[in-house]
């Protein structure tokens, strides 16, 4: 017997075939231009940054897992932690003509699925990224955080919109990007 396929799945499979959609996982970071759509793969504790630049009308998506700085000795993928995957994000859109005084960005995931009473790697992961942020001088234009069920985050760039899912609920709006 199958089981039933969720909401978030079946609007992931909406995107499944469109040639203009790129799919986002842990530690990865992608850029997009006017006709793409930038969708992460499911978000427990994990935080999507979502990035805009205005006057090019690029984006960028940074999938983050850790808080914090990659150690020295971490070489695998240093873009799982908040501040590289930050800085590469932003390096990337700069490369693309970006100026980081008109980027903005919204955040989508950190929850505690496992619902632990002392498990802060969520909280600990949103503070990181909203203190890296703030010293970068990047407005936060709306956030989707916190809670305790899984979310994905949908950016469709060509209408400079910012979706998400929470559990096996259907996509909700969170931000337009003016």
């Amino acid at each position: 017997m199958t089981q039933p396929i969720t909401k978030h799945v079946y609007f992931a499979r909406e995107h499944e075939n469109a040639p203009n959609t790129k799919y986002v996982f842990s530690g990865e970071i992608a850029i997009g231009l006017n006709k793409e759509v930038l969708l992460s793969s499911p978000l427990g504790s994990c935080v999507a940054v979502i990035a805009f630049e205005k006057e090019k009308k690029i984006g960028g998506m940074a999938h983050v897992m850790l808080p914090g700085n990659a150690p020295d000795i971490h070489t695998q993928n240093k873009n799982l932690y908040a501040d590289n995957a930050i800085n590469f994000l932003i390096k990337s859109l700069k490369q693309k003509g970006a100026r980081l005084k008109n980027i903005k960005v919204c955040m989508v995931g950190g929850a505690n699925v496992l619902k632990k009473k002392d498990d802060l790697i969520s909280k600990k992961l949103i503070d990181s990224i909203i203190k890296i942020l703030t010293e970068k001088q990047i407005p936060i234009m709306a956030s989707a955080v916190g809670g305790f069920e899984r979310r994905i985050a949908i950016f469709n760039l060509y209408k400079k919109e910012v979706f998400y899912t929470e559990g096996d609920a259907d996509k909700t709006f969170l931000h337009k990007f003016d």
